[in-house]
């Protein structure tokens, strides 16, 4: 049985993923999650990066195939953003 803080924090993951959640298909499985862009800091690339966090069980590794909003891309990095998964897409 799970603690009145994990329930409450399930509660708000499922809101999340309702209001903002999209779907990304990861190596051919469909993930729930909530995308996030972030300026690129290297030199002379401009524009905005995409990472996702990720609200479905998933391992990330580099290289992973990504379609995203009906492009392809790669999982370039990794690290986990408040317990989840977020990846870096290229």
């Amino acid at each position: 049985m799970s603690n009145p803080f994990d329930n409450m924090v399930s509660r708000m993951d499922a809101a999340t993923v309702a209001v903002m959640g999209k779907v990304a298909i990861i190596n051919g499985v469909p993930f729930s999650v909530v995308p996030a862009e972030f300026p690129e800091d290297l030199g002379p690339l401009q524009g905005n990066g995409v990472s996702l966090v990720v609200f479905s069980p998933y391992t990330p590794k580099r290289n992973d195939a990504v379609e995203y909003q009906g492009e392809d891309f790669i999982v370039t990095r990794h690290d986990m953003f408040n317990g989840k998964p977020r990846i870096f897409i290229e």
